[in-house]
């Protein structure tokens, strides 16, 4: 089993929207990691697909930062994959952060939470700044809605940690040696959140948020990957 954490550039925020009630007015340069795991098996999995060029909208409240090498295209090819050869990819949510890359993986099948998905394309008023419906909405994408807790392939499963948004996923992955690596998406998104039980800015439910955080705090053997933490990036 490789695991390689990707880059998809930064984009700029304040930092309340990664932590609740906290660092009001601080820019914060947040990273955009999707996750590649090569399985055992020979499936190449890809967890969450950045925000690529994003939609109007969310370039104008949130400016991204990226490098010539930090396209998620070249980002795979560093490990000698392309978009084509991606067997699955797994959305932890569809926020416009989390599916902006979803169009160039025409070969794959999507996973993603059922409840996730048909709250995607009606969200309520004060959700829609998250959801970007051309960025998932596209011709041609394979869409397999989960319920619950769901093994995606050998090693690699998917578990509700909802409370960020309505059908929020997070990913479990069996490594060589021992260790769960836990990518947990914007369940918890920087270490703090995670450490501190401080739930993320931006939330669908804060009480689901808080259980959520404490499911993966009660994981054993975890190596957590946080989706947004810009002083993790490498594993």
């Amino acid at each position: 089993m490789e695991l390689h954490l990707l880059c998809d550039g930064f984009f700029t925020l304040d930092k309340s929207l990664v932590v609740y009630m906290k660092y009001m007015s601080q820019l914060y340069d947040a990273a955009l990691k999707p996750l590649l795991v090569l399985t055992d098996s020979g499936e190449k999995v890809l967890i969450d697909t950045g925000v690529g060029n994003s939609a109007e909208l969310q370039r104008k409240l949130f400016p991204i930062k990226r490098k010539a090498d930090e396209t998620l295209t070249a980002q795979l090819l560093k490990y000698g994959v392309r978009p084509e050869d991606i067997d699955i990819v797994v959305n932890t949510h569809l926020h416009f952060d989390h599916c902006g890359n979803n169009r160039l993986f025409t070969n794959a099948r999507f996973i993603v939470q059922q409840a996730e998905l048909k709250y995607a394309f009606e969200p309520e008023r004060f959700q829609q700044a998250s959801y970007a419906r051309e960025l998932f909405e596209v011709e041609g994408l394979n869409y397999e809605a989960v319920n619950g807790q769901s093994q995606v392939c050998q090693g690699v499963s998917v578990f509700p940690t909802s409370g960020h948004s309505v059908g929020h996923q997070s990913v479990i992955i069996e490594g060589d040696d021992d260790k769960k690596y836990v990518y947990c998406g914007d369940a918890a998104p920087i270490r703090e959140n995670l450490e501190r039980r401080n739930i993320p800015g931006i939330l669908y439910s804060s009480h689901e948020a808080l259980e959520s955080i404490d499911k993966l705090r009660k994981i054993e053997n975890a190596a957590y990957i946080f989706s947004h933490d810009n002083e993790q990036l490498t594993l």
